[in-house]
């Protein structure tokens, strides 16, 4: 694994160019009343207004505050790094097919930020951060410093080579009889040279540094509101990692032999302030006038609507009252017609609402085959189930509370 020199050079180069750009910037202040304005430009109120809406840097302002000393170092890191993702490629390319190329990309890309909302992306992306940094316990310049990190690692995934090893005249055919690159000292192995934007090595990383820190990269891309929008992992993915910044959908590309391993899975989606609760939270409360931080305050909102009688204190943030316009996690599963799958998923179904009945007791399996063949239904399955959350456990000694009372007033 090798990162593109050419990535490091650009950043250089752009380092530059954004020195002199505030060079120039400096010059103009000092000397404002020397300043001459050539013809005022006819789309000049348009411009500034959609620079005033959604330009990164102003976006970004808002974001950490101009209270703040360090907000204006912070908003143009973060907005550098940003217009860079713009510049990219596939960002070129899908803003010219959204806009045309009769503009200047600059300008395109202040319509595609107003179009796209550019600072509620960044308000709703923060809100996640800083719940799961902990930001909200340290002091306000810390959590800014913090949280612009985070952002731009999130946007800094670079390009790398890997050799592939394939067919002799595969190889042959891809390198148009260009010198191939060998593989060993014998010369025995011979690669071609791919480049990509988001895939890492599946191979064992270990004592790779590098390999690692793009791995974890891939991920904090991942987890935004940013490319790609798409992952693709092993089962190595399946424990230990949170995806539930911005996916609700999860595909199985093969259905895992018990419904631990299934439920694993779909954790990593169906978490705290998962994508699914955001956007029916934003749904529902979106509409509220707000002070300052829409999505704390939206919560709060809904903590208090959203809490009923018997309710337990996982919502609204990890759960909310079922309704049929819910938005709700997706679970995708492709099953070719009269395969094995099909009787497969749905057995892992059926034993998914079972399995926590076996819980540490022995020969589980043999347990839930019983339980199957023996066709209970709800109510007898219900009173099978020991639950230990403290919600219940508080409501059982209420009941044995009140209980206890009643008998105690008829004695007397």
């Amino acid at each position: 694994f090798k990162n593109d020199e050419t990535e490091a050079n650009k950043e250089d180069d752009d380092r530059g160019v954004l020195e002199k750009h505030f060079d120039e910037l400096r010059l103009i202040l000092e000397n404002a009343d020397k300043l001459v304005l050539g013809r005022k430009p006819p789309d000049l109120v348009n411009v500034l207004t959609r620079m005033a809406m959604a330009s990164p840097a102003v976006c970004a302002l808002r974001l950490f505050g101009p209270e703040l000393p360090d907000s204006p170092v912070l908003a143009v890191r973060l907005a550098k790094t940003l217009l860079d993702r713009f510049n990219l490629q596939e960002a070129t390319s899908i803003v010219e097919l959204s806009y045309g190329s009769h503009a200047s990309h600059w300008k395109n890309v202040l319509r595609y930020c107003v179009d796209g909302n550019l600072q509620a992306v960044l308000d709703e992306y923060a809100h996640v951060l800083i719940d799961d940094n902990g930001l909200a316990y340290v002091s306000r310049e810390k959590g800014a410093k913090t949280l612009c990190e985070k952002m731009c690692a999130s946007c800094k995934t670079h390009t790398a080579s890997y050799n592939v090893d394939t067919f002799r005249k595969f190889r042959d055919r891809i390198m148009k009889g260009e010198k191939l690159r060998t593989g060993s000292e014998k010369g025995e192995l011979r690669f071609i040279r791919m480049r990509s934007g988001y895939a890492a090595g599946f191979y064992d990383t270990r004592g790779e540094g590098k390999s690692l820190q793009r791995k974890e990269n891939l991920r904090l891309a991942f987890n935004s509101p940013f490319r790609p929008f798409v992952l693709a992992t092993t089962s190595i993915g399946q424990e230990g990692l949170d995806f539930h910044y911005y996916c609700r959908k999860i595909a199985h590309w093969n259905l895992p032999s018990n419904p631990v391993a299934l439920e694993q899975r779909e954790g990593r989606i169906n978490r705290y302030k998962c994508l699914a609760i955001r956007q029916n939270i934003a749904k529902k409360y979106g509409s509220r006038k707000f002070d300052k931080d829409i999505w704390r305050e939206m919560f709060e909102f809904a903590n208090k609507e959203e809490k009923r009688d018997m309710c337990p204190e996982l919502v609204p943030y990890w759960c909310l009252p079922d309704h049929d316009k819910m938005i709700k996690i997706e679970r995708i599963v492709p099953m070719y017609p009269l395969s094995k799958d099909q009787v497969k998923y749905e057995r892992l179904i059926k034993i998914l609402s079972l399995y926590r009945l076996t819980l540490g007791q022995a020969r589980q399996e043999e347990l839930l085959e019983y339980v199957l063949q023996s066709h209970l239904d709800e109510d007898q399955i219900k009173k099978l189930f020991i639950n230990l959350s403290p919600y219940f456990k508080e409501q059982a000694c209420l009941g044995r509370s009140k209980l206890v009372n009643h008998y105690l007033k008829e004695e007397y």
